[in-house]
C-alpha cells in the first residue's frame, strides 16, 4: 500500500478522503508540468512555487499531510514543514505529523543527529519554526548532509503569508526570514517545490511576477460538509447567531474600572454558561469562549479581570431572583434556535454547579503568556478539555485551534483594517461547533466589516475556481487587502472607484474596430450595455503603455465586480466629433463629468471620438479615447 493510501485509510470522513485525493493529485500534476527533476542533479536547477488555499480552520493540515504522502509515492524523499515562530505550534504540528505518518522519519529542529543517521529507506520530514536561528542552522545541516546530495526538496510553508514574505521589498533589501527561506530553497541540488499554505492569500497573490513567492498555480480545496464558515456566520441579512453589542463597550471596559460589566459582555458570559451546562448534561466536558478585544496585552488583562469579577458576582447571586431572570433570557435566546435544549430548570441547576465549583477558567493568551499544551504539564492550558474563556489578540489570529468554540465576544477595532489580518480572527469557523447554539457578540460596525470581508473572500475563491488569468482583489474603501511592506509598490495596480481615468498616450487608428460597436449610441445622453460590449471597447482602446492605462487590468476589475455584484450596470457615454489636443491633461467636458458622477454605483465608460487632426498632435486619423470610472467605494488590486 502506498503512503497516500495508508494516510487516507486513517481518515474518518469520506468527504475529507476525497478532497485529500483531489488536492494531492492536482498539485503533483501541476508541479510535474513545471518541475521535471529525476532526483539527480539536473542540468538546470528547478524551482516551482504553488499556493494551497483553504478556509480558516477547514483542515489545511490534513491536506498538507496528504500532499506529502502523494509526493513520497512519486519518489520525493525530503520534506520541510514550516510553522510560525511558536514553540507550542511547532510541537503540535510535529506530534500530529508523527502520529499521522508513521511510515516517515519525522524530525524536529533539534534532531540534526537523528537526521544525519536516518535510514534513507523512509521519506524524511523536518518540522521547523520560521525563526532566524533555526533556519540558518538547518541550512548548514542540509548543505553538509551527504544523504541530501542530489535530492529534491519539498517545502510546505504553513501560514506563508504571515512571516515568510519580504518585508523590505520597497527598500531594495531582503528581510531576514525571507532571506533564510530562500537560502534553504537553494540548498537542494535537485530543485525545490515550495507550497505556500494559507487561508488568507492576499499578500501572496499580490506578490509580483518576478518574486520567488509569486505562485505559478493556486489550488483551492473546499471544506467538508460539516464546516461552518463565513457564509453561515457572516451572511447578509445577518445570521441568527449574531448578537449586536453597543459600539462603546471596549472603552467602557478599558477606561472605567469601577463601572458595571457592559451589557453585551454580560450576555455573552451567560450564553457561554448555558452552553457549558448543556455540554455537561450530555456527558461532555469541553467548551470554549473567545474574547478578542485588542492587540494590547493590558487590554487582555483588564478584560480577564472584568470577566472573573462578573463570574464571582454571578456565583454570589445564584439564589437571587434576578439571577434566574437574566439566565432565563439567555436560555430563551438559545432555545429559540435549539428547541430541544434542556429545560430551563435543569440548565439553571447545572450553571449554579459550574459557578459554585469554579469550573470556568478565564485566562489571557498572548505573547507574554506562559502557556503549554503538553498534557503532562498540570499547569497547561488545554483547549480540548474543560470550560475556558480565552482572552487575547494577535496570538488568537493564527495557528491556535479552538475545539468546541461556541461563543465569541469581538470588539477589536482599527482605523485602517487589513483584510487578511481580520479574517484570521474568525476562529469560530470550524467543524465541531454546535450550530444552533453558537453566538457572536459584536458591534454593528465590525459586523459590517466582516460581512464585507466574507463577500471579498467568496469573490476571490470564485476567481481561483474559474482560473482567472489575472486575479483582482476587491476591497471596500477603507480596508487594505494586506500590509503595505510586503507589496512591491512599483508593480502594484490599484484602481480606485469614483475616479475618472483615461490614457495620456492613447492607441490611435482604432476607429475602424470601434465605430461599428458604438456609433449608434452617439446621440444618446447615456445607455446601459452589457459587460461584453465594455470589454470589447477596452480591448480596442487604451494606451500604448500599461503604466499609463492598463486596459487588461480594468477588464479584470469589471469582470470581478460583475461576479461580486451581478446587478452592476455598465453605462456607456458616447461623444463624437471632438477636437482635443494631445497632452492637454484633461479629456471630459464638465457636463460629461457631472453626468458620469451621477452614476456612483455603475461602471461608467465614456468614449470620445477625436477627429485626430495633425495640428492637434495626432496622426490625422480618427481615434477613440476611453475614460473609465469604477463604482465609488471600491478599490481593485492586482499585480504585474
Amino acid at each position: 500500500m502506498g503512503y497516500l493510501d495508508s494516510y487516507i485509510d486513517s481518515l474518518k470522513f469520506n468527504d475529507l478522503k476525497e478532497t485529500v485525493k483531489d488536492t494531492s493529485s492536482d498539485i503533483l500534476a501541476k508541479v510535474k508540468s513545471d518541475f521535471n527533476s529525476t532526483q539527480s542533479v539536473p542540468a538546470t536547477k528547478k524551482e516551482v512555487t504553488g499556493l494551497l488555499l483553504g478556509n480558516v480552520q477547514s483542515g489545511k493540515t490534513a491536506q498538507m499531510l496528504g500532499l506529502i504522502s502523494k509526493f513520497a509515492d512519486d519518489g520525493f524523499r525530503v520534506f520541510i514543514v514550516l510553522t510560525t515562530d511558536n514553540v507550542d505550534l511547532q510541537n503540535q504540528t510535529f506530534n500530529r505529523i508523527k502520529d499521522s505518518l508513521p511510515s516517515f522519519n519525522v524530525f524536529n529542529e533539534k534532531d540534526d543527529i537523528a537526521f544525519a543517521n536516518a535510514s534513507q529507506s523512509k521519506p524524511m520530514i523536518i518540522v521547523l519554526k520560521k525563526n532566524q536561528r533555526v533556519l540558518k542552522r538547518w541550512q548548514n545541516i542540509l548543505l553538509n548532509s551527504q544523504s541530501f546530495k542530489g535530492l529534491s526538496l519539498v517545502i510546505l510553508d504553513d501560514e506563508a503569508d504571515a512571516a515568510s514574505l519580504n518585508t523590505l521589498v520597497n527598500k531594495n533589501r531582503t528581510s531576514t526570514i525571507n532571506k533564510c527561506l530562500q537560502n534553504i530553497v537553494n540548498t537542494a541540488d535537485g530543485g525545490t517545490v515550495y507550497i505556500e499554505v494559507t487561508a488568507t492569500p492576499q499578500a501572496i497573490i499580490l506578490q509580483s511576477s518576478v518574486s520567488h513567492w509569486h505562485p505559478s498555480f493556486i489550488k483551492y480545496f473546499k471544506p467538508g460538509s460539516g464546516y461552518l464558515g463565513g457564509n453561515f456566520f457572516l451572511s447578509d441579512p445577518k445570521s441568527f447567531c449574531i448578537k449586536f453589542t453597543d459600539e462603546n463597550e471596549l472603552p467602557a471596559v478599558l477606561e472605567d474600572a469601577d463601572s458595571e460589566c457592559p451589557l453585551g459582555l454580560r450576555q455573552s458570559i451567560l450564553s457561554f454558561l448555558i452552553n457549558c451546562a448543556h455540554k455537561l448534561l450530555n456527558d461532555e466536558s469541553n467548551c470554549n469562549f473567545m474574547i478578542h478585544p485588542s492587540s494590547r496585552i493590558s487590554a487582555h488583562e483588564r478584560f480577564a479581570e472584568r470577566v472573573q469579577s462578573h463570574l464571582n458576582l454571578l456565583k454570589d447571586s445564584c439564589e437571587d431572583d434576578d439571577f434566574k431572570e437574566i439566565l432565563k433570557e439567555a436560555w430563551l435566546d438559545l432555545q429559540s434556535t435549539k428547541p430541544d435544549l434542556e429545560p430551563f430548570d435543569d440548565i439553571c441547576n447545572k450553571v449554579v454547579d459550574i459557578l459554585q465549583d469554579g469550573l470556568i477558567r478565564a485566562v489571557p493568551l498572548n505573547s507574554q503568556s506562559v502557556v503549554s499544551r503538553d498534557p503532562k504539564d498540570p499547569s497547561s492550558l488545554r483547549l480540548d478539555e474543560g470550560f475556558n474563556i480565552v482572552i487575547g489578540g494577535n496570538t488568537l489570529g493564527r495557528g491556535i485551534t479552538f475545539p468546541k468554540l461556541q461563543t465569541v465576544y469581538y470588539c477589536r477595532s482599527s482605523k485602517t483594517p487589513q483584510a487578511d489580518t481580520f479574517w484570521q480572527h474568525s476562529r469560530i469557523f470550524g467543524y465541531d461547533r454546535e450550530a444552533e447554539l453558537v453566538r457572536i457578540y459584536i458591534p454593528p460596525t465590525l459586523h459590517r466589516l466582516f460581512v464585507a470581508l466574507n463577500e471579498s473572500n467568496n469573490l476571490l475563491i470564485k476567481q481561483i475556481e474559474k482560473n482567472f488569468d489575472n486575479i483582482q482583489i476587491i476591497a471596500v474603501e477603507g480596508i487594505r487587502p494586506t500590509r503595505k511592506n510586503v507589496i512591491d509598490n512599483t508593480r502594484l495596480n490599484m484602481e480606485v472607484g469614483g475616479v475618472n481615468l483615461f490614457p495620456a498616450d492613447p492607441i490611435e487608428s482604432n476607429a475602424r474596430n470601434i465605430d461599428p460597436i458604438i456609433l449608434k449610441y452617439a446621440n444618446q445622453e447615456s445607455v446601459v450595455v452589457d459587460l461584453d460590449t465594455i470589454i470589447k471597447l477596452l480591448t480596442y482602446s487604451g494606451s500604448n503603455h500599461k503604466a499609463d492605462f492598463d486596459s487588461e487590468s480594468f477588464i479584470n476589475a469589471i469582470r470581478t465586480l460583475a461576479e461580486k455584484r451581478p446587478s452592476t450596470k455598465f453605462r456607456l457615454i458616447v461623444r463624437t466629433n471632438r477636437n482635443i489636443s494631445r497632452g492637454t491633461g484633461t479629456l471630459l467636458s464638465e457636463s460629461d463629468r457631472r453626468l458620469g458622477d451621477t452614476f456612483e454605483d455603475d461602471v461608467v465608460l465614456t468614449m470620445y471620438r477625436l477627429n485626430g487632426l495633425m495640428e492637434n498632435g495626432w496622426n490625422g486619423e480618427p481615434l477613440w479615447i476611453p475614460n473609465i470610472k469604477l463604482p465609488k467605494g471600491y478599490c481593485f488590486y492586482s499585480m504585474e
